[in-house]
């Protein structure tokens, strides 16, 4: 049989005859798909509140921690025991103040950080009530070199979060658009072919169908069932755009009468 030929069998479903827009829900996969994006949109969002909170955490304990420094701080010298880079120049210091060791990490310039060696002195600054809070004096801490590393991380846990989300709804929202508003049409299946999608087997249903200036438009369907060549289906599909087509019935969207 092939797509054009008439096929006395096939009649439009019932439930797709009734005026648009037509109503639809979710089905129970439908649902599923909603919940899951719901998930990521609110992990999302999560990761990033608590990310900038504890960084404006962060900013206040060291700007009173520079206040401290400037009033009742005082110089030493203490030596380099690592540099390295990541999110910026880092470099790794340790001291010793009244027998006890002490050792820390700082975020310095990258002028600075060139100009320096393991083994390299290095003045820093501490607060003679808490020895262990010191920053390098040529480098108090800068909130904005901080910044610049807490945003760009907060924003890719953000886009990756919506974007999982989006992937999720894309097996909602345009099937959702055909049901409610698509024009239904007789396709025939043109080719089946076993395969896999992600972790499931099944097949791949190739199929045509004319649109009213008769052309042709083909699509493509997943399915755990294998169909015949040759079979008759329904397809919905967006009239300004054909190549949007999905076919009849659903899995995660369906008519609310039916």
């Amino acid at each position: 049989m092939s797509p054009g030929s008439p096929d006395i069998s096939w009649r439009i479903p019932p439930e797709l005859e009734q005026p648009l827009p037509r109503p639809v829900r979710l089905s129970g996969a439908g649902i599923t798909y909603c919940v899951i994006a719901a998930v990521f949109i609110a992990a999302g969002v999560g990761i990033t509140t608590h990310t900038i909170n504890d960084e404006l955490r962060r900013e206040a304990e060291a700007d009173s921690l520079m206040r401290n420094l400037t009033v009742g701080g005082q110089e030493t010298e203490a030596t380099v025991t690592r540099l390295f880079t990541g999110m910026g120049y880092v470099v790794n210091y340790a001291y010793t103040l009244d027998g006890r060791n002490y050792s820390k990490g700082a975020f310095i310039t990258s002028e600075h950080w060139q100009a320096l060696q393991v083994g390299s002195p290095l003045a820093i600054r501490y607060l003679t009530s808490d020895p262990a809070k010191s920053y390098p004096e040529s480098d108090p801490p800068n909130s904005q070199t901080h910044w610049l590393m807490v945003l760009p991380l907060a924003g890719m846990a953000l886009f990756f979060m919506f974007s999982f989300a989006v992937i999720q709804l894309s097996a909602v929202l345009p099937k959702w658009r055909l049901v409610a508003r698509g024009h239904s049409g007789r396709a025939v299946v043109t080719q089946c072919k076993e395969g896999s999608q992600g972790r499931s087997s099944g097949y791949f249903l190739y199929y045509e169908f004319s649109l009213s200036d008769g052309s042709k438009c083909q699509g493509k369907k997943f399915s755990g069932q294998p169909m015949a060549e040759g079979s008759t289906v329904t397809v919905l599909y967006d009239p300004n755009n054909p190549r949007r087509n999905r076919l009849y019935p659903m899995d995660t969207v369906r008519l609310a009468a039916a």
